[in-house]
Formats: structure tokens, C-alpha cells, sequence
């Protein structure tokens, strides 16, 4: 007999545009704030709905993903930010005390600071979305819905194709594939064996 999802898809389908409308209103003065936190409040029911789904069918993979996911961007991106203000704000320092570029150590170490918060940016975006590909994977194997697969694929292009830009066209169309993927889900799921990849 299948479990019923019926909230848990509601909650899931209803967290994605949340998240979607955010990141699209995110760049819009004075809106970025409430914006930011409509998009944390996307990802909180997203993940009270892969929980949900988790324990009615015993697979939790969704959700630690997912959560790993979250604790990775956040955690990463405000180390990120720090690097990169403290670089902005050392080349300024340089540039103010009439010192041009690598003329002056506090240049070096401004840019160096710079350069690495900009890598260490880079990186988290892959690994943060690396978790979520696996979430999304993992609903695709649970639920047997096509658009968790399309979700996963197009997501790991976009982060992959992000530094020239055209990857954010593709991680818009991961995040239209996993509201599709949600409004899809049954309103029963019956419990699916895990799939075992082969060596």
C-alpha cells in the first residue's frame, strides 16, 4: 500500500517557486533582503518535504543532501564574501595611498585575497550544487518522476557552465524542472528499492 505525499508535495512544489521568484527578484534594489529571505524560507520547506518523503518511504537521502547542499552554500559564501571584501578593501587601501597595481605589498595581498575569494566562491557554487545534484538524483530513483533526473542534469551543467554565464539559463531550467518535478509527484508513493550502481 503506497504513503500518502500529498502535503509533502505541496510543501516541495510550493518552496521551489518560492526559491525560483527569489533568485529572479534577488538583483532588484532594496528587494534583495526580503527576497533572500523568501528564498531561505523556499529551502526550509523544501527540505520539511524531502524529510517527509524520506520517512514515509525510509530513504533519506533527499534530505541530507539537500541539507548538505544548504550548510555548504551558506557556510561557503559568507567565507567567500569575507575574502573578497577583505581584498576589495585592501586594493582599495593601496589605490588610496597613491600606489599602483603590485607596487605596494598591500596591493599583492589584496589581490592574492581577492583571486582566492573568488576560487573559494567558484568552488562552494560546484560542491553545494554537486549535494543537490544527488537530492534530486535520489528523488528520481525513489519517486520514479522523470523531471527529478532533468533536475539533477541540468543543475550540474549550470554550476559547471556558471563563470560563462550561459550556466544560468541551465540552472534556470533545473529549477523549472524541479517544479515540474514536484507538481508531477503522485499524491501515493509506494516504497522503491534503492538502486545499486554497478561496477
Amino acid at each position: 500500500m503506497g504513503v500518502d505525499i500529498r502535503s509533502e508535495r505541496t510543501l516541495g512544489l510550493v518552496g521551489s517557486v518560492l526559491i525560483l521568484v527569489g533568485g529572479f527578484t534577488g538583483v532588484v534594489p532594496y528587494v534583495g533582503i526580503f527576497t533572500g529571505t523568501v528564498s531561505l524560507v523556499g529551502a526550509i520547506l523544501i527540505l520539511v518535504a524531502l524529510k517527509g518523503i524520506g520517512d514515509k518511504i525510509g530513504d533519506d537521502r533527499p534530505f541530507k543532501y539537500y541539507l548538505y547542499s544548504i550548510i555548504v552554500a551558506f557556510a561557503g559564501s559568507i567565507m567567500a564574501a569575507i575574502l573578497i571584501i577583505i581584498g576589495v578593501f585592501s586594493l582599495s587601501n593601496a589605490a588610496m595611498i597613491g600606489m599602483r597595481p603590485f607596487e605596494h605589498p598591500l596591493s599583492f595581498f589584496g589581490t592574492g585575497i581577492l583571486i582566492t575569494g573568488f576560487i573559494a566562491f567558484v568552488a562552494v557554487l560546484i560542491i553545494g550544487v554537486y549535494f543537490a545534484k544527488q537530492a534530486w538524483q535520489a528523488m528520481y530513483e525513489i519517486t520514479g518522476v522523470d523531471a527529478f533526473h532533468s533536475t539533477a542534469k541540468w543543475l550540474w551543467w549550470g554550476a559547471l557552465t556558471a563563470i560563462i554565464l550561459i550556466g544560468f539559463i541551465f540552472l534556470l531550467v533545473a529549477a523549472i524542472y524541479q517544479i515540474i518535478g514536484f507538481a508531477n509527484l503522485p499524491e501515493e508513493l509506494e516504497p522503491r528499492p534503492r538502486t545499486v550502481p554497478v561496477a
